[in-house]
């Protein structure tokens, strides 16, 4: 099975970018291959061409990026019909920090995907604007990439 972690990262930090590599090695590790990159790069990819997209953005002012949305508006009028996505977003745990996971499951379900496993938040602290993992984090990364990986290679045998 081959995915696609397409993804953007935008504090100097690049947690986002982080997440999404320890995810990519996870599926690696189980087998999968995979590609990451930037959503301005994954633009150049045949996205369609994938069995699985994953998206990941920080959560800015309640959503994605502006770059991550246009990412998966540009793969408007594509059939990706019996292909899975999953989605996963970055954010300070905030009550008022909103879920960027809600919108990326939206409109990847509006493309066409089936969901392949439920969503993961991942958060992140701001100590006087320097961004860094809470503690536990990534381990709750490799567990959900290791749990994505099964649920893709069940789905993807006959």
């Amino acid at each position: 099975m081959q995915v696609l972690i397409a993804y953007d990262s935008v504090s100097s930090a690049k947690l986002t970018a982080k997440v999404a590599e320890a995810i990519a090695q996870t599926l690696r590790e189980e087998g999968l291959e995979v590609i990451s990159a930037p959503v301005g790069d994954a633009r150049q990819l045949h996205v369609e061409e994938f069995d699985c997209l994953l998206i990941g953005s920080p959560t800015m002012a309640w959503a994605p990026t502006k770059p991550t949305k246009e990412f998966l508006d540009g793969l408007k009028g594509r059939n990706f019909a019996g292909k899975f996505a999953a989605s996963f977003d970055t954010q300070i745990r905030s009550i008022i920090s909103g879920n960027a996971n809600r919108a990326l499951e939206s409109k990847l379900k509006g493309l066409g995907y089936t969901i392949a496993h439920p969503h993961l938040q991942v958060y992140v602290r701001s100590e006087n604007k320097v961004y860094g993992m809470v503690e536990g984090e990534m381990e709750k990364v490799t567990a959900w990439a290791r749990a994505l990986a099964k649920d893709l290679i069940k789905a993807s045998v006959p």
